[in-house]
């Protein structure tokens, strides 16, 4: 490209960021290898596209090669390979079109990325591995203790469930333990239709060892490797993408430490900080937030939290951020006051807002029965990933769809609502209102792919609903259910966003909860406000476990794109159904918040 037209390509970019300094810096770096510090709101995925728009214009991804674009869902996949090829041939030129751009853009997720690989190279490791690995169930590891266990020897399935659980550990496998497993796999599950979730990439990692020609393509076909929530990389997938990595690829890693809240699945400890060493990176943190660009109170809430995380809560805060929170004497005065809040809020028209707690306790109840009591509608969405109906809910549809659509050449809306009219009928009609959300899900999930992503190929569209039904991922179509209430936990709710949000139960021994706060020197104080505060100094230990709350809490007070609120009150219910007295969580009286009242009608509140 001649220098008048990469000048008009530069000039282009600047005036799309407006001159934000740090968006610019990562876009237009001369370090082929850039790791970005991304939070919520602060133009991650524009900064993206440019960036690639860049790469392309100064000749760093040269035809006939193409870009690798890994996250860690078929979903968000498809919306950042939408937001690439809808946005970057404006940017480079129009004589650029999507359908060449989006040749050029492969966006999946890791074992999207491996199953492409197994169909083209798994017969190399077994024969076995030349049928068609979408038409297997994957399992995980409670599974294959219930219900695959007869087909292993106690060896094997010792072996299988040690190696799961050590990549929970965010320990990878050796060579020969890897090799062990795929063979397992290979020899014992696969003739009976079943894979693991973790086999498809250690098959991959197994190929790219033993015949380094393969690795070698891969390295070679994609230049520029981009991921996306580079924070929640485990174990199996950082040794993926090192294998992907040669001394010539180029890197755009984007994620943001703080949201952080998978390590009890295997999330990488400090990984940012391991990848940006190991490469030679340039760290740019994203400095502008735009979401609350409008709102100072939110924006200093964000900034000031993000400041007590990378000072171990030891932060120096400029302007102290104003904190809504609802206040009550009694867990029910608590829900009341929320619940009226709601009402004002879906008086408001097209708003939205979620509640959401820490985890599934007997304090959700009240604000069920208060909703119901006000005629409320709302979508519940208080399960979890272990949940045994949860499971097996995905287990059945992954079942259903792979039996109906696996060598289907059509995946129409039509055959979409059978499907579902199916899975429906296979269950009892008695209200239970999980079973009732789960099929909310499954409807709002065809809705969608049958409106929004009607234009995707077949394979496409198959791959996505089997990816979510693998990952137990459907709580993710909570964004497209049509209720203007939400109840669900934090983790649920990662990655989605309403217009309001409360933090229910903010209280010690619930938010954190239980196993967190018994290991405080402060867990028995009784302070003069009803306020609990972290000790100090805070033990080594202790810090690292705080720094994990402090970023579930931000992960929740960013789900809001206007407003947070939290709630708290001065009892609560335990698991046992005993009233005990309780304080304000530690979380929002960090150094930087003032709590001030959400309703200043309300009958009790923080002295």
């Amino acid at each position: 490209m001649n220098e008048t037209a990469l000048a008009e390509i530069k000039k282009k970019i600047s005036e799309l960021h407006k001159g934000d300094e740090k968006q610019l810096e990562v876009i237009f770096s001369n370090n082929p290898r850039v790791i970005v510090e991304a939070p919520a709101g602060y133009g991650k995925t524009t900064t993206m596209i440019s960036r690639i728009a860049y790469l392309y214009a100064t000749g760093g991804i040269p035809n006939p090669k193409s870009i690798l674009g890994l996250t860690f869902s078929v979903n968000a996949a498809l919306k950042i390979k939408r937001d690439a090829i809808g946005k970057l041939p404006g940017l480079l030129s129009n004589k650029v079109s999507p359908i060449s751009m989006g040749n050029k853009v492969t966006v999946t997720n890791y074992h999207g990325f491996c199953k492409g690989v197994l169909k083209k190279y798994g017969y190399l490791i077994d024969n076995a591995l030349r049928k068609d690995i979408n038409m297997l169930k994957a399992v995980g590891d409670n599974e294959i203790s219930n219900h695959l266990n007869a087909a292993l020897t106690a060896l094997e399935n010792n072996m299988l469930l040690n190696i799961e659980q050590s990549i929970k550990e965010a320990t990878i496998p050796d060579k020969a333990d890897i090799h062990f497993y795929n063979q397992c796999v290979i020899s014992k599950l696969l003739p009976l239709g079943y894979l693991t979730h973790n086999a498809v990439i250690l098959f991959v990692l197994e190929i790219f060892c033993q015949f380094p020609e393969v690795k070698k393509f891969y390295q070679s076909y994609y230049p520029l490797l981009v991921v996306d929530e580079f924070q929640d990389t485990n174990c199996i997938a950082w040794a993926l993408l090192q294998e992907l990595i040669s001394n010539k690829t180029q890197l755009v890693f984007l994620g943001d430490p703080l949201q952080r809240i998978y390590g009890f699945i295997g999330a990488l400890p400090d990984i940012m900080k391991t990848a940006a060493q190991q490469y030679g990176m340039a760290q740019i943190p994203l400095t502008k937030n735009y979401r609350f660009s409008n709102n100072p109170e939110m924006l200093k809430l964000d900034g000031n939290i993000r400041e007590n995380a990378a000072t171990c809560f030891s932060p120096s805060i400029d302007k102290v951020a104003k904190l809504p929170i609802f206040w009550g004497n009694t867990h029910k005065l608590e829900a009341t006051q929320v619940v009226e809040k709601v009402k004002q809020i879906i008086q408001l028209g097209d708003k939205r807002i979620a509640i959401l707690f820490r985890s599934r306790g007997k304090g959700t109840d009240s604000f069920e029965t208060e909703l119901q009591a006000n005629g409320i509608q709302y979508f519940y969405g208080m399960f979890t990933d272990e949940d045994d109906t949860y499971i097996e809910f995905h287990n059945n549809c992954l079942d259903a769809f792979v039996k109906r659509f696996g060598k289907t050449k059509s995946i129409s809306k039509k055959s979409l609502v059978s499907f579902s009219s199916y899975i429906k009928h296979g269950y009892d009609s008695d209200g239970d209102k999980m079973k009732t959300s789960l099929f909310s899900l499954l409807d709002a999930l065809i809705e969608k792919i049958s409106i929004d992503y009607a234009d995707l190929q077949v394979e496409d569209k198959y791959n996505l609903m089997t990816d979510i039904f693998e990952n137990k991922q459907l709580k993710q179509a909570m964004e497209y259910v049509d209720s203007q209430v939400i109840l669900s936990t934090v983790h649920g709710a990662k990655g989605l966003e309403w217009d309001y949000v409360v933090l229910a139960d903010m209280e010690r021994w619930l938010f954190p909860g239980y196993y967190i706060c018994k290991e405080c020197s402060n867990k028995n104080a009784i302070p003069e406000q009803p306020r609990c505060r972290l000790p100090v100094p805070l033990s080594g230990k202790f810090k690292d476990i705080a720094l994990d709350e402090l970023s579930i809490f931000y992960v929740g007070v960013t789900r809001a794109r206007e407003q947070v609120y939290i709630s708290s009150s001065a009892k609560r219910t335990n698991n046992n159904g005993e009233i005990k007295n309780s304080i304000i969580s530690c979380l929002p009286n960090i150094d930087g918040i003032e709590l001030i009242p959400a309703n200043q009608n309300a009958s009790g509140k923080p002295k």
